[in-house]
Parts: C-alpha cells; sequence; structure tokens
C-alpha cells in the first residue's frame, strides 16, 4: 500500500538557527526566501508531480504563505515494491542532508517512527488519520468489537489484521488496495478495513467504488488503528518548527486544513489523544 502502515509507512512509514543559518542546503534556500518540501512524485492523495497536485502539496503551499516564503517542491520517487512491515519510503536522510526542510504527514511519535534520527524532530500534530470500516451493501457494524464473525477485507501486512484477530472478526488479506476493494464490492467479503487518506481518495464522488461502497455510519476508529500525523524537520531548526506549527494551528482554527483533506477525500480526523501502540492492540482483546 502507498503509506504502507504500521508503524505508518508513507506508501501505508519513520530554530534555524538565528545567527547561523541551516545546514547543508537550508542556509542557501531560506536566504533566498525557499521552504522547501519533500514531495513523493506519485503517491495520491498526499502528493503527485503532475499537475503538482495533492494534499500535502496544498497544505504546504498554505504554509508558505503564511511563512512569506516562496513554496519549492524536492521530489523523490520510492519504490512501490516495498513489502516488509517496517520498511519506510520517508525521505529522512534527505530532510536531514537539507535537501528539503519538511516533510508533511510524517507519522508520529517521534519515538517510534524517528527511532535513531537524532538530527530530526516532529512538530506537533495537526490531523489524525486512521483504518476506516467501510461496506459495499452489507450490513455492518459500527461498533470494532461487533465485528466478530464478520469477514473483512484488509491489505496485507498492516497493523488492521492483528487488529481483527483481537476481536476474532476474520481478516481476508489482499495485496494491493484495488484487490482489497474488489474483494468487498464484489461480496467476497462483508466489510473493509482499509487506510482511511487512501480509500477514502478512492471513494470521492463520481468515482466507480463511490457509487457501491460507503464507510460505515457511527465507526469511531479505536486506538489500535490511528495515528497522528506531524510535520518532520531538522532539529536544528526549531525556529522554523515553531513558526510551521503557528501557520497549521491558523489552517486548523480557519477550516482551511478541513476543506483541503475533504478536496482529496481523507476522512478528516483532528489529532487523536491516543494512538497506535502494542498496549492498545492488546486492550482489543482484553476488552473483547
Amino acid at each position: 500500500m502507498r503509506r504502507r502502515i504500521a508503524l505508518p509507512c508513507r506508501r501505508g512509514w519513520r530554530g534555524f538557527v538565528l545567527a547561523l543559518g541551516l545546514s547543508a542546503l537550508g542556509p542557501a534556500a531560506w536566504a533566498e526566501g525557499v521552504f522547501r518540501v519533500c514531495l513523493d512524485e506519485n503517491n495520491l492523495p498526499y502528493s503527485a508531480r503532475n499537475a503538482e497536485q495533492g494534499f500535502d502539496i496544498g497544505v504546504s503551499q498554505a504554509v508558505a504563505r503564511q511563512l512569506g516564503r516562496r513554496w519549492e517542491p524536492s521530489w523523490y520517487t520510492t519504490d512501490a515494491r516495498i513489502q516488509e512491515i517496517d520498511d519506510s519510503d520517508l525521505p529522512t536522510r534527505r530532510l536531514a542532508r537539507g535537501e528539503c526542510d519538511a516533510i508533511f504527514s510524517f507519522p508520529g511519535p517521534a519515538a517510534d517512527t524517528l527511532r535513531g534520527e537524532t538530527d530530526l524532530t516532529l512538530g506537533a500534530a495537526y490531523y489524525g488519520a486512521a483504518f476506516e470500516l467501510l461496506s459495499c451493501g452489507a450490513e455492518v457494524p459500527p461498533q470494532f468489537r461487533a465485528l466478530r464473525g464478520h469477514t473483512v477485507a484488509i491489505q496485507s501486512q498492516t497493523v488492521a489484521h492483528f487488529a481483527l484477530l483481537m476481536v476474532k472478526a476474520e481478516p481476508r488479506n489482499y495485496f494491493s488496495l484495488d484487490a482489497a476493494l474488489s474483494g468487498v464490492t464484489s461480496g467476497e467479503t462483508e466489510a473493509a478495513l482499509l487506510w482511511g487518506p487512501s480509500v477514502g481518495h478512492r471513494l470521492r464522488p463520481n468515482t466507480a467504488e463511490s457509487e457501491a461502497c460507503r464507510f460505515v455510519p457511527g465507526y469511531e476508529p479505536p486506538t489500535a488503528v490511528r495515528w497522528n500525523l506531524h510535520v518532520a524537520n531538522r532539529a536544528a531548526d526549531e525556529a522554523l518548527k515553531t513558526r510551521i506549527a503557528e501557520a497549521l494551528t491558523d489552517l486548523a482554527a480557519s477550516g482551511e486544513l478541513e476543506t483541503l483533506a475533504g478536496a482529496w477525500g481523507i476522512p478528516w480526523h483532528p489529532p487523536f489523544s491516543s494512538t497506535y501502540s502494542m498496549g492498545a492492540i492488546n486492550e482489543l482483546k482484553r476488552s473483547h
């Protein structure tokens, strides 16, 4: 899956010093009034180089305007064949080298996703994302624990599999988002539990899936299948981190963040009070 999740991965995961400036390429860029953002070339709904569109592009451009800086993308390409659950396609090395000033939609907490990346830091969470429950005609209970005995399509190698096992549901593994959607639309499964931003993008109005499928009303993702998303910066760029946080607070208060998410089909969640941990997975079993 794109932002592979489990720790969350991008294809389903890992102040500037006032007097001295930034390291590597950073100081020159900031001297020119540039805000450079690392972006995946082909990873909608987050970013796409063709036509420069996507949620991360819209948000980072809005932040650049708030900063009074010229927005500039630093494009990279990830290998869609990444399979391992702990593989990461986040461009942390590019950020550390100063090839960009920020990475948006970076999953937290930093203790997990920046382990060993001592040169990098995460700002405050600015939105949440989760595995969302959808059905394509079948009656599906919105309560996660009520999925016991129900067949549920999942994308292989995601935490959705472990969470469903904890409540004695019957997960059916598929090796791509397309295959998982096909499974539930064809009636092979009663429901699907898929990464919200990716499947939400597919369920936008006037798409084939949107005619047949919907998010299950009343579903609230449990702690075990949800994450908060942050902006990653270099640890030395504390002033930049603060200014980005202020800009994002303003964008959230104005409703622009939610509007941008909706434009790309991303189910909107303000930052969650608690997020994925192995303890949260185990709690599903204990509470069942």
